[in-house]
């Protein structure tokens, strides 16, 4: 019991763990910032009250913001030294590791096929859609936090932790490689308003995308 509890701790401090108390944290906090925002005061005394809630809250998001965005900006770094050795492991690997890993793959598709969740994926044609699986799907969310901090010009290196680095699609066994290009990214930001979620079932893919 008492290594299982200090592997939950670890677990619990990884920059991916912070990153999801962090975003919680801060959608919490947003969420209380504007019930506050429309309720209607009348009593000079709840006025200030009111007031002085929403400063509150205003220095708990920018700290929480704060928390996230260190987060990131760690799992960028992580990302850069797993890409260096994922790329020198690569060239050695046989062929015989390639075909474990395309049964792993086939493997975990079967279970990711069965929930449908389809994410996009930006390649130089445009923006796609593919079933990614693992920890890739969380990776995929990550990039796409790290674009749109670039297309804002808020500072970050998570976007540059990509260079590199690929995913792959558990429906076709395509690996697609992460697109770090100005350049690139400029050329398809109109088709980057996804709606509320990432997520789309099969069936709410829009038609003509992959």
């Amino acid at each position: 019991m008492g290594r299982a509890r200090r592997v939950a701790r670890r677990r619990g401090t990884s920059p991916h763990s912070k990153y999801r108390h962090s975003n919680a944290r801060l959608t919490e906090l947003e969420a209380l910032r504007g019930t506050l925002e429309r309720s209607r005061p009348r009593a000079p005394g709840k006025k200030g009250a009111k007031t002085r809630a929403l400063t509150k809250l205003a220095r708990q998001i920018a700290a929480a913001k704060g928390q996230r965005r260190k987060a990131l900006n760690a799992i960028a770094a992580a990302a850069r030294n797993r890409g260096t050795s994922k790329s020198a492991a690569t060239l050695k690997r046989s062929a015989a590791a390639k075909k474990g890993w395309a049964t792993r793959l086939g493997r975990l598709a079967a279970a990711a096929r069965g929930s449908g969740k389809f994410m996009p994926m930006l390649t130089k044609e445009g923006v796609i859609w593919i079933n990614p699986v693992g920890d890739d799907r969380s990776l995929l969310g990550v990039y796409w936090t790290g674009v749109g901090d670039r297309l804002n010009n808020v500072p970050t290196l998570v976007l540059d932790g990509f260079d590199g680095r690929s995913i792959a699609d558990s429906e076709t066994g395509t690996r697609y490689p992460f697109i770090t290009d100005m350049d690139t990214i400029l050329a398809y930001h109109d088709y980057f308003d996804f709606g509320p979620s990432f997520y789309r079932t099969r069936g709410e893919i829009p038609k003509g995308a992959s």
